[in-house]
């Protein structure tokens, strides 16, 4: 599956810079910025991620084995990929960029921002070639440092893309007395200033790649009596590998937009609708709802990536029970953190979403206090998902995460209607969606591993806990808001709710020691567990 440590750098930065984004270009910008961006987030999915962690695994295991030639064989062979593909994309893109706004996402004022999915995702899959270079010749450190500065180049420059967009769209407002022209042209400035952030970012990585190429080529040059693969040999597994991966996480992410589709087109079939109300209900949605369940769910798989190496060396080893052992952690590992900061963030929806976002709040407070548990489930879907594909499971993942959203849409769309805010019937069909997936995966697993979970540590003294807490957290939280500000209260409640937190796992037995130490004021809890007896 694709490096999750990369990609929570990524996700983490694109989420963060989308609230200032929120402020500038405002709901109806953000609903006109949803679909470019969720279209260039799923064709850089299904193109690049594949492409970066086939080409580090290929490159990797050659330069392991000695056979530098045959991992520049691989090279070679990923940047014809690259190009072709990004070529097509970026024709296919500028073509249709149109019919997609306008027919696709009944959603015409967007069609200047799908202007520029084609030359991001150009960009983007070039950025992961070199990455995927770096990686795969055991430049970790300098990969690490230019995805950071891909991260951090790419967010900047979005938001004085969208300062430049919503300025230029003002005067043409002006002139053409419609408001809604503002909106467009923020969207169009925040893609643009993608496009830029990308540029300077491919610019730093291929500096990076042509100083380590010299030393690679050198030591190419000292080999010898190895035989070089041709290029038919790699051809077919690079493409293979690099597919399936790639559409297995476009599938995982194919929740997130399919809502914004569905909406949009049921909008545009209901007469009397007012465009500028779906734009503005939309970018609620994307820029709020989406935002906070999704930073929050993220962050609660950091540990999987590092998690799956140990449990695959224990199944290569043919000790199931350590690797029982090891997914169990696995498991508990998420749900502590999941747990507090769903119920958390649910009991303070009405003060973090007026202290983060202006606009539409009535609606993101009504999605959170009813969904923030998507993430929740999205993590605990992951982190067994991503065990079962680092055991081969593969194909078997790709046909049930693909029935799974079928199944989820579906419901989803029947569930719209049902409810005063259309998307909550949308967001449930996205947990059905994982939640079904989650069932196969547990099945799989106990089927083939002796998991013991320990409900009663791992998830219902947690849920416990959490939950009366936050019962605290939402009086408190009410009392303050008005006198403090949201800015305050949020600190007041988070830092203690969480020292509280885990000061009340430690004394039932909950989390070890080592665990808690590598926490948020972990070192000090440990060290009054340890004065108290408890450690």
């Amino acid at each position: 599956m694709y490096n999750r440590d990369r990609l929570i750098i990524i996700l983490i930065s694109i989420f963060l810079f989308r609230i200032p984004i929120s402020h500038i270009i405002g709901d109806n910008g953000c609903g006109y910025l949803s679909g470019p961006l969720e279209f260039f987030w799923c064709l850089s999915l299904l193109f690049g991620a594949g492409l970066t962690i086939t080409l580090r695994g290929m490159m990797h295991d050659r330069v392991r084995r000695g056979q530098l030639s045959n991992a520049a064989q691989v090279f070679s062979f990923a940047k014809r990929y690259t190009f072709i593909a990004s070529i097509l994309i970026f024709v296919i893109s500028m073509v249709s960029f149109n019919l997609i706004g306008t027919r696709l996402m009944h959603d015409p004022g967007s069609r200047i921002g799908f202007l520029f999915v084609g030359p991001a995702v150009m960009l983007a899959l070039f950025i992961d070639l070199n990455i995927g270079y770096l990686n795969g010749t055991d430049n970790m450190n300098a990969a690490l440092m230019g995805e950071i500065i891909y991260a951090l180049s790419m967010g900047l420059c979005m938001i004085v893309g969208s300062l430049v967009g919503v300025r230029i769209g003002t005067n043409i407002s002006a002139l053409l007395k419609n408001d809604e022209v503002t909106a467009m042209y923020g969207a169009m400035g925040t893609m643009a200033g993608l496009c830029v952030g990308e540029l300077i970012s491919l610019i730093i990585l291929m500096g990076m790649t042509l100083v380590y190429q010299r030393s690679f080529k050198y030591m190419i040059r000292t080999e010898s009596g190895k035989r070089t693969e041709h290029m038919s040999d790699v051809s077919g597994r690079f493409v293979l590998g690099t597919l399936s991966d790639g559409l297995q996480e476009l599938i995982m992410h194919l929740p997130v937009l399919i809502p914004i589709i569905v909406f949009r087109i049921s909008s545009a079939r209901t007469e009397g609708t007012d465009p500028a109300l779906t734009g503005a209900t939309v970018g609620a949605f994307y820029s709020k709802y989406i935002v906070i369940t999704g930073i929050i769910a993220i962050l609660g798989v950091v540990s999987v990536q590092s998690a799956l190496k140990g449990i695959a060396a224990a199944v290569n080893d043919s000790d199931t029970q350590l690797a029982s052992d090891r997914i169990t952690r696995l498991f508990s590992k998420v749900t502590y953190f999941e747990i507090p900061a769903v119920i958390f963030t649910t009991m303070l929806a009405p003060v973090i979403i007026p202290t983060l976002f202006t606009g539409r709040l009535t609606s993101a407070v009504q999605l959170l206090n009813i969904g923030t548990s998507l993430a929740f489930i999205y993590a605990v879907t992951y982190c067994f998902m991503s065990v079962l594909i680092k055991l081969g499971y593969n194909r078997e993942m790709l046909v049930i995460s693909s029935g799974a959203l079928i199944i989820g849409t579906v419901i989803g769309v029947l569930l719209m209607n049902r409810y005063e805010t259309p998307f909550l019937g949308l967001v449930l069909g996205m947990m059905i969606c994982y939640i079904l997936t989650l069932i196969v995966c547990v099945i799989i697993l106990l089927r083939n591993f002796r998991i013991k979970f320990r409900l009663l540590q791992t998830f219902i003294i947690p849920l416990v806990v959490s939950g009366i807490i936050g019962v605290l957290l939402k009086l408190l939280s009410g009392a303050l808001f008005d006198v403090t500000g949201g800015v305050l209260t949020l600190i007041i409640c988070i830092i203690p709710a969480w020292f509280i937190y885990n000061l009340a796992c430690m004394f039932l037995h909950v989390v070890s020691a080592g665990a808690l130490s590598k926490k948020f004021l972990g070192p000090m809890l440990v060290r009054l567990g340890q004065n108290l007896g408890v450690y």
